[in-house]
């Protein structure tokens, strides 16, 4: 009898050989997954969202600042707040149709020192998205 066991040496290393392929397949592909969900997380942040509204409500305010400073109206106090409130408004149903809840809160001081009246106007920016929540407060005196 002739034993001859080079092919069993043969199928050993080729299963040897095809599970460490598969292993080495499965960890690469889970390299690849968690660079890609550590990538995609920075992406979802709103960063621009919130940069646009922070600017879109600054100039809104600084628009309302140089109007009421230019007219000389007894009601400055109802023109910001009616003003703010409409801008609040379509602000909100704008990010309303991306999923998103913004409001806009206007608290509006008035002091009358003798000389000149000092209006206080103190916006409050709430965003949340359901994953990031914001909120930013503004303070102008006109």
């Amino acid at each position: 009898m002739i034993r001859d066991e080079h092919a069993q040496w043969i199928i050993i290393s080729g299963f040897t050989i095809s599970i460490a392929l598969a292993i080495l397949i499965v960890l690469l592909n889970m390299s690849f997954m968690s660079g890609h969900q550590s990538s995609q997380a920075e992406i979802d942040f709103p960063m621009y969202r919130l940069r646009e509204l922070y600017d879109e409500t600054y100039t809104e305010v600084n628009a309302i600042i140089m109007q009421v400073n230019t007219t000389d109206d007894e009601d400055d106090t109802d023109t910001i707040n009616t003003t703010m409130a409409n801008f609040g408004l379509f602000i909100s149903q704008l990010y309303a149709y991306h999923g998103q809840l913004v409001t806009t809160t206007v608290n509006t001081t008035m002091n009358d020192t003798g000389i000149m009246n000092i209006t206080t106007l103190n916006v409050t920016i709430t965003f949340d998205d359901g994953v990031t929540q914001y909120r930013e407060h503004l303070r102008s005196e006109i």
